[in-house]
Formats: structure tokens, sequence, C-alpha cells
């Protein structure tokens, strides 16, 4: 892009174009109509819902197994090979390259992770790169965001999602018609069923009716203090819960541009900084 419209300006200058992303893509920017959010969670909030389910107050809690350095060494392994790499300028390819010399005191930290329930926060910097998607180019809102992480935060964040994934199905926690993000689940087995079921329909001569529903950037407007109350009925408290908060609190990014970066940001509207103001942390 050589230049962004932003209110009838046209903005040239690479680091100005870089802070301007950066604004739009984090979180308070994109959260919805703060008002209209509060005033729906007091007529219906999720608790509601969950206290009506039958079974879920009764869902073991979740406790994390301790790591061993094996398991480690497959997740390393199973990562893609990438030159891309985020601030601390460790590739994947480099990560899996060293592997075998890195990966027990890569296997400590994550147990020490785990048994301190506190997510590291030098793990918690991105660098983002706007990706073009459609219409204007001059318009930041056609642009997706793609997210650079450290290698080892990829290594330590898909060692929790597997110990998260085999507690939710361990105890059938999951809607069987969830496809998205599920092993051996995906689009076209969700397709079939659809088509399955449309046929079947047809032949026994009822009518078939569909809403389709696309959330425009849906993980982006996530609510995570109304996502982290809801784990406690899936079994995930105690340690388990102040991980994933230790996760989704301070994370920071900033937008790299023709080599030249924004200010770092927060991305969640409700973690607190110091003084009131953004530091630069990188």
């Amino acid at each position: 892009m050589q230049h962004i419209k932003i209110e009838h300006k046209h903005v040239t200058d690479p680091k100005e174009i870089a802070c301007i992303f950066n604004n739009y893509f984090t979180f308070k920017n994109i959260k919805g109509n703060k008002d209209e959010t509060e005033s729906r969670q007091k007529n219906t909030t999720f608790k509601n819902y969950y206290f009506n389910l039958n079974g879920v107050q009764h869902v073991p809690s979740l406790v994390f197994k301790t790591f061993l350095t094996k398991e480690i060494s497959t997740i390393i392994k199973s990562i893609k090979s990438k030159n891309s790499r985020g601030y601390d300028k460790i590739s994947t390819k480099i990560l899996k390259i060293s592997s075998n010399y890195i990966v027990s005191p890569v296997t400590y930290i994550c147990n020490k992770i785990i048994s301190s329930g506190i997510f590291p926060d030098r793990l918690k910097f991105s660098i983002v790169k706007p990706v073009y998607k459609k219409g204007d180019k001059r318009n930041c809102t056609n642009y997706r965001p793609i997210s650079l992480l450290t290698s080892f935060s990829k290594v330590f964040e898909k060692a929790i999602y597997g110990r998260l994934t085999e507690h939710l199905v361990n105890n059938k926690l999951l809607a069987e018609n969830q496809y998205g993000f599920r092993k051996g689940l995906t689009t076209e087995n969700a397709i079939f069923k659809l088509i399955n079921e449309i046929y079947n329909s047809l032949n026994n001569k009822m009518r078939i009716g569909s809403v389709f529903c696309d959330l425009q950037k849906a993980f982006d407007t996530v609510n995570h203090e109304i996502l982290l109350n809801k784990l406690q009925y899936y079994g995930i408290k105690g340690k388990a819960k102040t991980l994933l908060e230790s996760y989704l609190q301070n994370r920071y990014q900033r937008v790299e541009i023709f080599s030249q970066y924004s200010n770092s940001k927060t991305l969640s509207d409700w973690t607190k900084i110091t003084q009131g103001h953004h530091r630069d942390l990188f």
C-alpha cells in the first residue's frame, strides 16, 4: 500500500500508516457498543443458561498433568517449519533444528507454567502484518491481520491446548455438531451432514429452512470476561483457569509496514495498563 485514506485524509508516512492499522486491529476498536452489551448482560446472563444445564456442575476439575520431554519434542516436530519470526527473531525452522538441545529446558518451563498458573509476559508480544483481502486498498478495513508470535509461545500454546482438548473430549463437553477446530472433523463432514438431512427431508416431503450466520471478526469480539467465567462450569478452575486468565491478559502488539513499526498497544479492553498509558515494550 502506498497510502491510506482515513477521515478524508491521505496518509503516506509508513510509521503513521502502521499506527493507524494498529489502532484498527486492537480489540477495543472492534468490541462493539459497550452500553448495549452491558444492558443485554443484565437481562440475560450466561449464568442463567449454565445453571439450567444438566450435569455440567458435576464435571470433574481439570488438573494439568506434567509434560514429558518426549511429549514436548513431538509438539516441536509438529510445528510447521517457517522462516517467519516474532520479535525475538527465532523462527520455527531454527527452533526445530535445535530441538534436541533445547527440549529439556523447554519442557521444564512448560511444566513451570502449568504449576504456577502464569503465562510468561515476554511470550505475549506479537508483530502484526496487514494482508490485503479485497476492495479499496486505501481502506484499512479491507486488510486482515497476520500475527507473528514467538516460536516458543507456539510450543506452550499447543501443549496447553492438548490438555484442554483432552479434558473436553473425555468429559463429552463439546456439541456433536461442533466441526470446526476438532481432530477428524472437517467442513466436509459438516457439508455432508447438511446435505444428507436435506435429502432425507425432501424424501419425507418435509419443509426445509436454514439460517446461515457469518460473524465478522468473531474471535476478536469474544468477551474475555464472560469466556473466563464460563470455564468453571466445564471443570476448568483453580490453576487451570488462572493460567488462561494470565494468557489473555497484558497482550501487546505492534504493526510492521515497510520495516516501520507502530507503537505497542494492548489488545484487550479490560487489561489495566500501568499509569493509564501504553508502554513501548519492544
